[in-house]
């Protein structure tokens, strides 16, 4: 029988206060190495300290959510770390599934679904739907035939991963930005690893920062994905990615429903849809910057 590896969890703090509490009061802390990456606007880590005795706190000054997880994970001494983010919040099981997406040693990464709370403000549930649709559960996987079934794919969610910390360590030393969903899973597929999807390992959106919403952050973080992915291509492969900015907004939106259809939202408030236009619109226009421009100084606002 395979040695049940050592689990570290490095939580991503983006709000602090009750919504970090409420994470990492849904972990078992007694069980987990857990580390959690404050920002200096939060209040002293001695503070958490004094809360949760056996979390390592890490304190970073105004560096961007990537850096911040390099962070995390370097600090951590499991056999495999997973990452989330304070916003969401990891299901009673969650640690134990990811123990087990790892009992094969050909898997390097897993991710999971990823919740949608209703309960959020219309701008935070557009804001779910618009990074995280395609990781929602369907009504398929909420069925108890199908949510036993892990399967392999080609992308996790930004806040529900995990990896062998090991090939993780060894795969962030050759990417300058810290950026871990798109450019460390390309690279584990292109060494022949395997990342799974595990469906027992869910985490719900359950908060969202107001920062996050802002329609000036969506359009950077189009500006840094259309900069990562042609940073090495001419002119004419920019010209193109920039043609097809100009549809993003339908496409980028019709996904979304999509996603909502399937997981039986599809009646969702009519200020989501709204929310939601206005979010990939801006998406759209920071591909279209991204495309001529590159990434700039937009790494800067992903915090």
């Amino acid at each position: 029988m395979a040695k049940t590896p050592h689990l570290s969890v490095v939580v991503v703090a983006l709000i602090g206060h009750d919504a970090l509490a409420n994470c990492l009061d849904r972990l078992p802390l007694d069980a987990v190495e857990c580390i959690v990456v404050l920002t200096e606007e939060m209040r002293p880590a001695s503070q958490w300290k004094r809360r949760y005795n056996s979390v390592v706190f890490v304190e970073a000054i105004q560096e961007p959510v990537p850096l911040r997880r390099q962070r995390g994970v370097k600090a951590a001494t499991g056999d495999v770390v997973g990452l989330i983010e304070d916003t969401s919040w990891p299901d009673e099981g969650w640690c134990a599934a990811v123990r087990s997406a790892f009992e094969d040693s050909q898997i390097i990464a897993a991710g999971g679904p990823v919740r949608i709370a209703p309960t959020l403000r219309s701008r935070c549930q557009a804001l779910g739907w618009s990074d995280y649709g395609s990781f929602a559960p369907n009504r398929a996987q909420q069925s108890t035939t199908s949510r036993d079934r892990p399967v392999t794919t080609n992308l996790v969610p930004g806040n529900n991963m995990a990896f062998r910390h090991c090939a993780l360590l060894e795969l962030l030393q050759r990417e300058e930005s810290g950026l871990i969903e798109g450019p460390i899973c390309a690279q584990i597929l292109a060494k022949g690893g395997q990342i799974l999807y595990q469906p027992e390992m869910t985490v719900t959106l359950s908060a969202c920062d107001r920062h996050s919403t802002l329609l000036a952050t969506r359009l950077h973080h189009g500006r840094i994905y259309a900069g990562m992915q042609l940073k090495d291509s001419g002119w004419i492969s920019r010209l193109l990615h920039l043609a097809k900015a100009s549809v993003l907004p339908i496409v980028l939106t019709a996904r979304a429903w999509i996603a909502m259809s399937k997981s039986n939202r599809a009646n969702a408030r009519l200020s989501v849809l709204f929310w939601l236009g206005l979010m990939t619109s801006a998406w759209a226009l920071g591909e279209a910057v991204g495309s001529l421009r590159g990434v700039g100084r937009s790494m800067n606002e992903w915090r």
